[in-house]
């Protein structure tokens, strides 16, 4: 669900114009729309910047949904939605071949006698979808890398501080350490 406030969109319209210029968005036309979610989020999706309520009541300075704003244009900037999807299918293409190799190799461990064969064209099959997977999650980490250093360079064209995305990684540090979560390294 949307939030419609004009006050907020307006000082977020505010806050992003400057990060928007620097990343060379000023002219691009980017919606910012107001999320009716408690959680310390933001996304983006074409030229929408989204930014959920949670955040803007959990932030306790501007400059930290000003690092937000500008994580997210770098985002936008890098046209990282397209590269995602060129991605996606790339890691579908790999399962699916992973999946008829393995498929292959089961026939003809089968069509042989030969459990072994048979055996490891299970764990191809299987462990296709996995690669892919932690393809696209390697690639994904990269992209949330290279939108941060992004957002470093406009706040720093803009003379604003980095302090406020500091705070939030603080933030989501201690939230995911009080979760008690195992969370895979890798992912």
């Amino acid at each position: 669900p949307v939030v419609r406030d004009a006050e907020i969109e307006a000082l977020a319209r505010d806050y992003a114009r400057p990060i928007f210029r620097a990343a060379g968005l000023a002219n691009d036309g980017i919606d910012i729309v107001l999320v009716n979610d408690q959680s310390f989020n933001a996304f983006v999706t074409g030229r929408r910047l989204f930014i959920n309520t949670g955040a803007l009541m959990t932030a306790e300075t501007p400059n930290e949904i000003i690092g937000v704003i500008a994580h997210e244009a770098g985002h936008i900037a890098g046209g990282h939605q397209q590269k995602l999807r060129d991605q996606l299918e790339r890691a579908k293409t790999m399962a699916i071949i992973a999946t008829l190799l393995g498929a292959g190799a089961m026939v003809a461990g089968a069509t042989t006698n030969s459990r072994g064969l048979a055996g490891a064209g299970v764990g191809v099959a299987a462990g296709g979808g996995e690669m892919a997977q932690r393809s696209i999650l390697a690639y994904q980490r990269t992209e949330e890398m290279t939108a941060d250093r992004s957002a470093i360079t406009y706040l720093n064209a803009t003379g604003q501080s980095g302090m406020g995305m500091l705070k939030t990684f603080h933030r989501f540090q201690t939230a995911l350490s009080l979760s008690g979560a195992q969370v895979d390294p890798y992912r």
